[in-house]
């Protein structure tokens, strides 16, 4: 049984959480736990005082997790210079007893998109969107539609050809851009057929991110995974979330940016 103090407390309150929302989806319970809690589960925060429950223990063996025994201390990587070389670079300041040099270490993510402004920016978005969804509904008004140029692929009895649609007035700078895009095929969701490709949704309301730390490789268009593998991380409720591949496949598209906010059933990425 874990000890009802910070963060454990969360984690327990987290997770019931979790399991109640996902059964109302229709899936399974504890299929979505954070790693912090699985670390927590494992023993790598220390031996737990109760017995672990011999549900959670086949669970983890059939993830291909393992408890661990030793020095929770050991388990982490000494990685502070690391992050002290990257402060100096980018002319940070460490702080007072170097507490911005801890914070970074433990949060790089998150203190990136602070000294950024992203945050800021990101929360000032939030704000101002849950704003206007509060407004009373509006009578219906004629709205300009602007659309912006595209490349898309159009099938004609089973040949496809792949065409622009540029609106009057679009600026060199733009169709410029626009032929850079589709000469070096950085979207590939433009010749690979949109019904080959499946939609990964976000579980719930967060922050997305590749990596959680220094030490992984993130994902990239045109990866293959075998399932089970990590596709990302969605940060909620102070916890990692893996998103994690059900199935074999390609990254065909990441549709989020790194750090971004996303909302309960956002596109995060598209395989095939």
């Amino acid at each position: 049984y874990p000890p009802l103090v910070t963060p454990f407390s969360q984690y327990v309150k987290n997770l019931a959480l979790m399991n109640v929302t996902q059964l109302i989806k229709g899936k399974k319970r504890w299929s979505i736990i954070a790693d912090d809690i699985w670390d927590m589960i494992l023993g790598k925060s220390g031996r737990l005082p109760g017995k672990v429950d011999p549900e959670i223990v086949t669970l983890a063996k059939e993830q291909g997790r393992e408890f661990y025994t030793g020095n929770p201390q050991d388990a982490y990587p000494d990685a502070l210079e690391e992050y002290r070389s990257s402060m100096e670079e980018k002319g940070w300041d460490f702080g007072e007893d170097e507490e911005e040099l801890f914070e970074y270490a433990m949060h790089p993510a998150q203190y990136e998109a602070y000294k950024s402004g992203k945050a800021k920016q990101d929360f000032e978005e939030d704000v101002a969107k849950r704003k206007e969804e509060e407004k009373p509904m509006q009578a219906e008004k004629t709205e300009t539609v602007t659309i912006s140029p595209q490349v898309l692929t159009v099938d004609v009895n089973g040949e496809q050809f792949v065409v622009k649609v540029i609106p009057n007035g679009t600026s060199n700078e733009t169709l410029k851009a626009l032929d850079t895009t589709q000469t070096t095929g950085s979207t590939p969701s433009a010749t690979i057929n949109s019904q080959d490709l499946e939609e990964i949704p976000s579980p719930l309301e967060g922050k997305f991110f590749l990596t959680k730390d220094t030490t992984e490789t993130p994902i990239k268009v045109g990866d293959s995974f075998k399932k089970g593998d990590r596709l990302g991380y969605l940060e909620a409720m102070k916890t990692y979330n893996a998103i994690l591949a059900h199935r074999d496949g390609v990254v065909a598209e990441i549709t989020v940016a790194n750090g971004d906010t996303v909302y309960e059933d956002d596109v995060l990425l598209k395989i095939r």
